[in-house]
């Protein structure tokens, strides 16, 4: 039997073995999706964050991705109050004479040792950017195993379709080709 026979023959069974690596591999990534989803969620419940009174889902334990969101809105919020709208890259390093700030250490307020006061509002925004960077990592992390979880069940689904569709065809297409006219 040449090698092409043999291969058109049996080419139901490698439909049937694709479909079950397929299947496999969608349910590793399903299973892998949600375990990530439960380590971001339990280190978010473990830190023991609640929402502000004024977020856009107030007084609400921090635990998955629309809290972690609302929590981080809310503390850029606030932090661009005190800023009085200025991200960190335009606040001035220290604290000027006239109750402002400035980058200018001439200009700047002097301490007991005529040093430059340095500018308070700086740490504070420093502060924000770190804990909106770690909100928003977790909501990045719940969207992103969201999307490994629907990845691995659209495999699974291409799977299951090798098997019971594309397999039983290719064999009775073969079927067909052998049957006596």
């Amino acid at each position: 039997m040449p090698p092409l026979a043999i291969i058109r023959r049996f080419m139901w069974l490698g439909a049937v073995v694709l479909g079950f690596v397929f299947i496999a591999a969608g349910a590793y990534m399903v299973s892998e999706g949600l375990s990530a989803k439960d380590q971001v969620h339990d280190t978010l419940v473990a830190e023991r964050i609640t929402t502000a009174e004024d977020a856009s889902i107030p007084n609400a334990a921090v635990d998955d991705a629309a809290t972690a969101e609302s929590q981080a809105d809310i503390i850029q919020a606030h932090t661009l109050e005190i800023t009085e709208g200025r991200p960190y890259a335009q606040l001035g390093r220290f604290l000027a004479a006239d109750g402002g700030d400035t980058s200018d250490p001439e200009k700047a307020l002097k301490s007991a040792d005529d040093k430059p006061v340095p500018n308070p509002v700086r740490n504070t925004v420093i502060q924000s950017v770190s804990l909106r960077t770690a909100l928003n990592l977790a909501v990045m992390g719940f969207r992103l195993s969201d999307l490994v979880i629907g990845m691995g069940a659209f495999i699974v689904v291409v799977g299951a379709t090798n098997l019971l569709l594309t397999a039983p065809l290719l064999y009775w297409l073969r079927e067909g080709e052998t049957a006596p006219a």
